[in-house]
C-alpha cells in the first residue's frame, strides 16, 4: 500500500524573484514594527515615548534585514537544498525557524542596549528566543498552509480553465513532424539524427542530454545522449513549434501531452510513455499554456 506524503512534504512555491523578496522582508519588518509599536508587550510600555519608537523602527530594520538576508543568501550557497523543484512546506518552515532563531538572536543583542538604561527585566537568550518563536511561528505556520492551499488552488482554477478551452473549440489536427533532425554536440565531431515525430522529450544530465524516442511498434522509449546543452538543441528546434522548451531541464514534443496538473509548486505534464510528470516553468503564462492543450 503506498504511503501518503504528509503536509510537511507537500510541494510549496518557492519564489526567487529578488523584487518579491525585498517586497515579503519589508512587510514583515513593518509588520513587526507596528505590532510592538502599538501593542507595547514585553514591558516596552515602560520606555519613554520618543525612545520607543527609535527601538522599535531599529526592531523593524533588523527584522527587514534578517529577513532579506535568510531568503536571499542561503538559496545562493546551499543551491541543491533550495531546489525549486523539490522544495516543499517542511523546507519552508525550517528556514522560517533558523531564521527567527538568527534574527532573534540579533533582536536580543540589540533590546539589551535599552534594558539597561530603563532598568527592565532582563530575558536569557533562551527566554527570548521562545517568546520570538511563540510570537511568530504559528501566524507564520498559518500564512503557508493557507498560501499553499490558496496557490494549488488558483493553479487548479487556470488548469481547468485550459482543458475547457481545448473541449470549447476546435482546433487544428497535431502538427505531423516527419522531417529529420540532426543534432551535433558541442565538438561538432559527433551527432544525433532523428526523425522529428519521434522525439518524446529531452532532458539535460549536466553537460550532456538525453534525447527519448518513440520505438516503433513499442511503448518503451529509447534514450540516447550527446554532450551538448539544452540552449543550443532549442535553437536547433526553433522551426518546429510542437517542440517545446518548458523547463530549465526539459524540452518536450507538445504532441505527446496527456493530461496537464498542478500543485502549489507548479504545473505538470503527464506525457504519453513516460511514467512520471514533467515540470513546467513558472515562465509559462495561462496563455503559454494554451499550446499544450493542443
Amino acid at each position: 500500500m503506498k504511503k501518503k506524503n504528509s503536509w510537511l512534504s507537500k510541494p510549496y512555491y518557492f519564489n526567487t524573484s529578488i523584487k518579491f523578496k525585498l517586497k515579503i522582508s519589508f512587510f514583515f519588518g513593518l509588520f513587526v514594527f507596528c505590532f510592538l509599536y502599538i501593542f507595547k508587550p514585553f514591558y516596552l510600555s515602560l520606555i519613554d515615548h520618543p525612545v520607543i519608537l527609535e527601538y522599535t523602527i531599529g526592531i523593524g530594520i533588523i527584522v527587514f534585514i534578517g529577513t532579506f538576508f535568510m531568503v536571499w543568501v542561503p538559496p545562493m550557497i546551499f543551491k541543491r537544498f533550495f531546489n525549486e523543484d523539490k522544495w516543499t512546506i517542511g523546507r519552508n518552515i525550517l528556514l522560517l525557524l533558523v531564521g527567527v532563531l538568527i534574527v532573534g538572536t540579533f533582536l536580543w543583542y540589540f533590546g539589551e542596549m535599552y534594558k539597561e538604561q530603563y532598568n527592565l527585566k532582563k530575558l536569557s537568550l533562551l527566554q527570548y528566543l521562545i517568546y520570538s518563536f511563540l510570537v511568530t511561528c504559528l501566524p507564520l505556520s498559518i500564512y503557508i498552509f493557507y498560501n499553499e492551499k490558496y496557490t494549488r488552488e488558483r493553479r487548479q482554477e487556470k488548469i481547468g480553465f485550459i482543458k475547457k478551452y481545448k473541449s470549447s473549440i476546435t482546433l487544428e489536427k497535431k502538427q505531423i513532424l516527419n522531417d529529420f533532425i540532426k543534432i551535433y554536440s558541442d565538438n561538432k565531431k559527433e551527432y544525433l539524427e532523428f526523425k522529428a515525430d519521434d522525439l518524446v522529450y529531452i532532458t539535460s544530465q549536466g553537460n550532456y542530454a538525453s534525447f527519448f524516442l518513440k520505438k516503433q511498434n513499442s511503448i518503451n522509449l529509447k534514450e540516447d545522449i550527446l554532450r551538448v546543452t539544452l540552449s543550443k538543441i532549442d535553437t536547433n528546434l526553433k522551426e518546429y513549434p510542437n517542440i517545446i522548451r518548458c523547463h530549465k531541464s526539459y524540452i518536450i514534443n507538445s504532441n505527446y501531452i496527456e493530461d496537464i496538473q498542478g500543485n502549489a509548486r507548479g504545473y505538470l505534464l503527464k506525457i504519453k510513455h513516460v511514467c512520471f510528470f514533467i515540470p513546467v516553468s513558472r515562465n509559462f503564462s495561462k496563455q503559454s499554456l494554451l499550446i499544450f492543450s493542443r
